[in-house]
């Protein structure tokens, strides 16, 4: 059973139609919207003490779902066209840039983050409160080899842009068509191996003395800038 903590994760949660076998709510928390679907759907309530709460973590703001666990999605589940973008993350070790670049993906829907599952991040209460919820609508397809992935969206027609600080600048490149956009971790970037196998390597120009940005905000840019390319350019 999955743990979500948070006002917002754990109303979107509810809204998404998952599974909730019961809230933990603080005695004379303010949850009237919560409680409300909660009612309407059936769901057993328990008010506890706040001190109940905090075993489960400082962030619960006075309400805890218990649910059925998140599934991941199959890579053969996936829908390939002519607008399909993916995000690819290379060992993202740190649940709250993984929790960060989901909230970013569902916001610009995108079709799904693709994870491996040797050094990374999984799917984890920290990854849902810092999504906002957003886990809920995203496809994560968690793959044995990233390598061998990316080859399969190749043959699936899907362009491969990887973000690199040697890289071209990505205001300055087409970025039109299917893509997925490979980010690496947080410290050393990509993998070598993976940055073989881009069709195009890119990075954000920036000004100051910091060489790079956290992988989350740099998804966010490079997210809006492909995204921006397709819709008004």
């Amino acid at each position: 059973m999955d743990k979500v903590l948070g006002r917002r994760a754990v109303m979107e949660v509810l809204k998404s139609g998952r599974e909730v076998n019961k809230l933990l709510v603080a005695k004379n928390s303010k949850l009237g919207e919560i409680l409300k679907i909660a009612h309407e759907k059936k769901i057993l309530v328990s008010k506890v003490e706040k001190k109940a709460l905090d075993k489960f973590g400082e962030k619960h703001q006075g309400v805890i779902a218990f649910t059925s666990p998140k599934k991941y999605t199959k890579f053969e589940d996936l829908r390939f066209s002519e607008d399909s973008f993916f995000i690819v993350l290379d060992r993202i070790q740190d649940p709250r840039n993984l929790g960060a670049i989901i909230r970013s993906c569902e916001f610009f829907n995108l079709d799904a983050v693709i994870i491996p599952k040797r050094h990374s991040a999984k799917i984890t209460e920290t990854v849902w409160k810092s999504s906002a919820g957003a886990l809920e609508y995203v496809n994560v397809v968690l793959v044995d080899n990233l390598s061998k992935t990316i080859e399969k969206l190749k043959e699936r027609k899907i362009w491969i842009i990887g973000a690199d600080i040697n890289g071209e600048t990505c205001f300055e490149k087409n970025l039109k068509g299917p893509v997925a956009l490979v980010l690496g971790e947080e410290q050393r970037g990509m993998r070598e191996i993976l940055k073989r196998k881009c069709d195009l390597l890119i990075k954000i120009p920036g000004g100051g003395k910091i060489e790079s940005l956290n992988v989350s905000t740099a998804a966010g840019i490079l997210i809006y800038e492909i995204l921006k390319q397709r819709n008004f350019e």
